[in-house]
C-alpha cells in the first residue's frame, strides 16, 4: 500500500511540472507610444491543461494499480499515472481556451513591441497609449 501512495505522489508531482511547463515568460514593457495593429488569440487555457494533468494522473495511476503485484503494480502504476497526465493535459487544454490580445505598440524609442494582454482592447490603430507590464490603457 506504501508503494501505491508514493507512486500516486510521483505521478501527481510529475503532472505538476508538465503543467508548470506549459506556460512561458511574458515581456514586460512600460512607456508611450502609438497602436500599430490588434490580433485577437485563442490560447488552451493553462487552468484545463492543470485539472486534466491531475484528473489523468489519478485516473492512471488507479487503472495502472489494478494491473499485475509487487514491483510491477508499481511500475505500471507510475506509468498509467505518467500517461493519464499527459492525456489529460493534451484534452484539458483543448477543452477549454482563453482570449487574448497580442497590440503591437510603436513606442516613443522607435521599436515596435507586441504586448499579450487579458483585457480587450478599448482602443484602435493609431491611437496612443500607455503600457504598464501587460495593461495598456489608452491616453
Amino acid at each position: 500500500m506504501t508503494a501505491r501512495i508514493l507512486s500516486t505522489l510521483i505521478a501527481l508531482a510529475a503532472a505538476l511540472v508538465l503543467a508548470a511547463c506549459a506556460s512561458g515568460p511574458q515581456a514586460n514593457f512600460s512607456g508611450t507610444g502609438v497602436v500599430q495593429s490588434i490580433a485577437e488569440i485563442q490560447q488552451p487555457s493553462q487552468t484545463g491543461s492543470v485539472v486534466g494533468a491531475l484528473g489523468g494522473a489519478v485516473v492512471g495511476g488507479l487503472l495502472g494499480s489494478t494491473i499485475g503485484g509487487g514491483t510491477g503494480q508499481t511500475v505500471a502504476t507510475v506509468v498509467g499515472s505518467v500517461g493519464g497526465s499527459m492525456a489529460g493535459s493534451a484534452l484539458g487544454s483543448r477543452a477549454a481556451t482563453d482570449t487574448l490580445w497580442d497590440v503591437t505598440v510603436r513606442f516613443e524609442d522607435g521599436i515596435d513591441r507586441t504586448v499579450r494582454t487579458k483585457q480587450r482592447p478599448m482602443f484602435r490603430n493609431g491611437d496612443r497609449v500607455r503600457v504598464s507590464g501587460d495593461v495598456i490603457e489608452k491616453i
